[in-house]
């Protein structure tokens, strides 16, 4: 059964979220268009034929038909147009909702990322979404949740389309020097004062070169330029979700060494020398590792050894 779903709707039937619906076509003039909403499904082959052919729009029943997760998308909805999913997000994470809802959106008109900087994506041609997460995590370990999420995403890109993704620390996902993708991790109190985790991701998937603007505050590129050929959407939902959930359980349960380690691997800021700020201050010097809490370490000119939080420090471009 197709039935429309509205910004209102979601907010006001949060725990109803997972009933299976299918996106509609956008109405003009508005800025938050119907949703897909679909309770998570486990007992689906990964690469059945007809996900396979779907190339253009994300279909939540067809992300989570075969979706294998603990958390990580109990709840997903597919938004047509919105400001920011991380503004739908804000507004859902004062209701009843479901730990671990995802919300897609195929295009945003105030996208963002870190520090404020604008984040845009032509329609249908990224994984624009916002993960909503219960957890209670200390707060010298918040930076470890953006690198938990930054190195779910390089892994999920590596293995899937054998790819070379790496991380630039603490959140911008790069392949070759461009930035294809970044994480922004936000906080909000919920009902009862419950600590809630806004988790955005941007991924530039079928993105050509024309779709670029001309000047970046880094170089970027998409999953298909650098594959040569289109991706599927719905398959790369899957499998980051996917991904996402095992990386999540593993921070849950605070092995936070197995997260750090990988972070290491992927990481192409250890060993460059830079400028960053933190709380107003200038600092300069080289990058000799991630510290266990997701800080990074440098080896400051004076010979100084300093960890800055991710949550407070700006690498200089």
């Amino acid at each position: 059964m197709t039935k429309a779903i509205t910004e209102k709707n979601i907010l006001h039937s949060s725990h109803k979220l997972n009933r299976a619906t299918s996106p509609q076509r956008e109405q003009p003039g508005r800025i938050l268009e119907p949703a897909a909403t679909v309770k998570h499904q486990t007992n689906h082959s990964l690469q059945d034929a007809h996900i396979l052919n779907s190339h253009n729009r994300l279909i939540a029943e067809e992300i989570t038909r075969e979706l294998k997760t603990k958390i990580i998308g109990n709840n997903v909805i597919v938004l047509e147009r919105t400001t920011s999913t991380m503004d739908t997000a804000k507004k859902l994470a004062h209701t009843c909702f479901n730990n671990g809802t995802v919300i897609f959106a195929e295009e945003q008109t105030k996208g963002r990322g870190r520090s404020d900087h604008s984040w845009s994506c032509p329609k249908y041609k990224g994984l624009l979404f916002t993960l909503l997460v219960k957890h209670n995590i200390q707060p010298d370990h918040l930076c470890l949740l953006t690198g938990t999420m930054a190195v779910s995403i390089t892994e999920t890109i590596r293995e899937t389309l054998q790819l070379p993704a790496e991380i630039k620390w603490p959140n911008d996902i790069l392949i070759g020097g461009k930035k294809v993708g970044g994480v922004l991790v936000e906080f909000e109190k919920g009902l009862k004062k419950q600590s809630i985790f806004l988790i955005g991701v941007g991924i530039n998937v079928n993105l050509t070169e024309e779709d670029f603007p001309g000047q970046t505050r880094l170089p970027a590129t998409s999953l298909a330029i650098e594959n040569k050929e289109p991706i599927n959407r719905i398959f790369l939902a899957k499998a980051l979700l996917q991904d996402i959930d095992k990386w999540y359980s593993i921070l849950k349960n605070d092995h936070y060494g197995y997260i750090t380690d990988r972070w290491r691997e992927f990481c192409v800021t250890i060993g460059e020398k830079l400028t960053l700020t933190d709380c107003g201050k200038e600092y300069t010097g080289k990058v000799i590792d991630i510290s266990n809490n997701g800080g990074l370490m440098m080896k400051l000119e004076n010979g100084e050894i300093k960890i800055f939080r991710g949550e407070h420090a700006t690498i200089k471009y």
